[in-house]
């Protein structure tokens, strides 16, 4: 009577196949897990670009002077890290449209802040 089951070498090349297999899921979801919180990041810092945005619009409901043109700078928290906004207003060719350029850098410990979002807007007078 013939025995039944596997050799050994089976045994061996269905261990390697699931090795090589293993090591590519794994490799895998590494970068699949990188990429998702380079996303995150970007989400966040485009949250904080487009409330600066809408707080300019909506400060502007306040007044009637004409916006400054300039440059400012300041810190922001959202997504429990920190911000840097950098705003700058410039003139237009129309004298009631500002162009408004905003920078969203994330603030890294022990490492220069990174460029993460970047938006354009416009406001006018009214």
């Amino acid at each position: 009577m013939k025995a039944a089951g596997f050799t050994l070498l089976e045994l061996l090349v269905a261990l390697a196949v699931f090795a090589v297999v293993a090591v590519t899921v794994f490799t895998r979801s590494g970068d699949t897990l990188s990429q998702l919180g380079g996303l995150e990041e970007r989400t966040i810092a485009r949250w904080v670009a487009a409330n600066e945005l809408a707080a300019l619009r909506m400060s502007r409901l306040a007044s009637d002077e004409p916006m400054p043109s300039g440059r400012d700078r300041k810190e922001v928290t959202m997504g429990s890290r920190d911000w840097l906004v950098n705003v700058e207003v410039s003139d237009t060719t129309h004298p009631l449209l500002k162009r408004v350029e905003i920078d969203v850098e994330l603030e890294r410990p022990n490492s220069d802040p990174r460029q993460t979002d970047h938006v354009v807007g416009f406001i006018g007078r009214y």
